[in-house]
């Protein structure tokens, strides 16, 4: 889309009673400002609004939260939320001035941006059964729905820091949520970007599916001032991923009855301005409910008394309140029709897809076999080889260079970052020792990190394209840990990690489980923390290098 198209688009839309009646604009701007630098831009939302017909061009900005800071990733940097009141005027001038001089100056004052290029707009309708996640930075789109346009900055350079720890993000998200309803912690790719949002106020919509019926029910109640106009609508259900149901109505000003079924699988709808062309609603696709489960928990007047050790082992008597379930459920029960066979087969076809990808692997030993220890040791090996090609990361506190020679040695992408974490401690001896031994009979053994250094040093060979880092946790830094993953943290589209399920030296040889966490980036983020604080020379037991 070219600045042009935009303004042609903008102007078409806000003229007064085609969606709303707007007649000023909310500007909500995310900055950030490095100490003695340019505030620049993180995330802002223009809501056309009305309600303030005087707004003129000398309103004050006012700030939302109190100086946000320590941020980390962002060393003297402040950030805060500010919001402004313009004049609907301002927005065509401040998009005329944007495409002449690269400046964006909604706010009455330039702030600083990357390169802003507008994309094709968008049409936001209210959550339904499935949520949209824009929503969770547009103002109250609870009704008919939202055109948005935004513009993107396509580099994101400044926020760097953001992409490479999605801890920081949600720092700074849930800052900025304390002083204004937004929350963009799961939004990462608007950083740097301008939404403008323009409610369709004229109409709220409504969508009904009688009970027993094999019909939906669309209507729309008119804004008081706005003159009914012709409207189209079509709506259709998916099951699947078969159109299982569509439906378009006849012409309508106020209600429209669609040939169409919402009972059995979730509906979507769209509402057009019959003669502008354009959409005054849409839903996201929503559900009828048809049962409801209901669980009511009850006290129980006796509590469960007993005795356990506190922290320093002492005996501490405890009590826990005790509650019963009680489960009802309102409606019909659920039958073994199509959704539940359906559920049956999306079950089996998962379990084939997570084992082919690794992302849940269950191993289960036999007596006197080896073979799963084979199997798991290969389903590391192909993690590595598949996401291996911007580093690795592998924590295990009992790592020993044996586990090394095993696993990460077998990166085959050349000169990928590969980092080892271990907490310098030999795993415990399988069986006990024999007291009758003489106390003076077994020699005492090197260093941990010394025994592992001699075991590199004679078995790495020619390290050809090998890029490895083994660090241990030594003397007062660090934390003692017991973390067991293997991690990717360079991912294009963010990291992605492994639990292990057991340390490396026993992978295959007792039940365990090999599964890729859903929370990567927190795993990631507390390895580099670790990583980062384990800087000194004593930590470092070898380097590739």
């Amino acid at each position: 889309m070219t600045f042009e198209k935009l303004r042609e688009e903008l102007r078409f839309l806000l003229t007064p009673g085609r969606i709303g009646e707007f007649d000023h604009i909310e500007l909500i701007e995310v900055i950030g400002t490095p100490r003695g630098g340019t505030t620049i831009n993180v995330l802002s939302v223009a809501v056309l609004a009305e309600g303030r017909p005087h707004v003129g061009d000398t309103e004050r900005t006012e700030c939302l939260t109190g100086r946000i800071g320590r941020i980390e990733g962002f060393r003297d940097w402040s950030f805060g939320v500010m919001r402004t009141l313009r004049p609907v005027v301002a927005l065509d001038r401040a998009l005329e001035s944007l495409e002449t001089t690269g400046q964006w100056t909604l706010s009455g004052r330039p702030l600083g941006t990357g390169n802003l290029r507008p994309e094709p707009a968008v049409f936001a309708p209210a959550d339904g059964t499935v949520r949209v996640p824009l929503n969770n930075v547009l103002k109250n789109n609870f009704w008919a729905g939202s055109h948005v346009f935004r513009l993107t900055d396509q580099q994101k350079a400044p926020f760097e820091p953001f992409f490479a720890d999605r801890r920081r993000l949600q720092t700074l998200s849930d800052a900025v949520s304390a002083g204004v309803p937004i929350a963009f912690a799961g939004l990462a790719d608007l950083l740097g970007d301008v939404l403008i949002q323009l409610p369709v106020t004229i109409l709220v919509p409504s969508v009904t599916a009688p009970r027993g019926a094999e019909h939906s029910d669309v209507a729309v109640t008119w804004r008081n001032g706005s003159p009914p106009r012709p409207l189209a609508t079509a709506a259709r259900t998916r099951w699947d991923e078969l159109l299982t149901g569509a439906a378009v109505g006849e012409r309508f000003t106020e209600g429209v009855r669609l040939p169409i079924d919402n009972h059995r699988q979730p509906l979507e709808t769209e509402i057009w301005d019959a003669e502008a062309g354009i959409l005054v609603s849409a839903t996201a696709s929503t559900s009828t409910i048809e049962r409801i489960g209901l669980d009511m928990h009850v006290i129980q007047h006796e509590p469960r008394l007993f005795t356990a050790p506190d922290l320093e082992g002492q005996p501490f008597a405890e009590r826990v309140k005790l509650t019963e379930t009680r489960s009802s459920l309102v409606g019909p029960a659920a039958g073994k029709d199509a959704n539940f066979w359906l559920g049956r087969r999306q079950d089996l076809e998962e379990r084939r897809r997570l084992e082919e990808t690794r992302d849940f692997v269950q191993y289960r030993p036999q007596a006197n076999s080896t073979a799963q220890q084979v199997r798991a040791l290969a389903d590391v090996r192909f993690l590595i080889d598949t996401h291996g090609q911007t580093g690795v990361d592998l924590w295990d506190p009992y790592l020993s260079a044996e586990d090394l020679l095993r696993t990460l040695f077998w990166c085959s992408h050349s000169g990928a970052p590969l980092r080892a974490l271990t907490d310098g401690r030999d795993p415990p001896p399988e069986t006990s020792q024999d007291c009758s031994a003489p106390q003076g009979s077994v020699a005492p053994r090197q260093p941990f990190a010394d025994r592992q250094r001699a075991i590199l040093e004679r078995d790495a060979g020619n390290r050809q394209g090998l890029r490895l880092e083994y660090r241990t946790r030594r003397g007062p830094k660090g934390w003692h840990f017991h973390d067991r993953f293997l991690i990717f943290p360079n991912m294009r589209d963010g990291p992605r990690a492994w639990s292990l399920g057991t340390s490396v030296n026993s992978l295959g040889q007792a039940h365990h489980i090999l599964q890729r966490v859903s929370n990567p980036a927190m795993v990631a983020g507390a390895f580099e923390d670790l990583w980062a604080a384990l800087d000194d020379p004593q930590h470092v037991i070898w380097r590739s290098w």
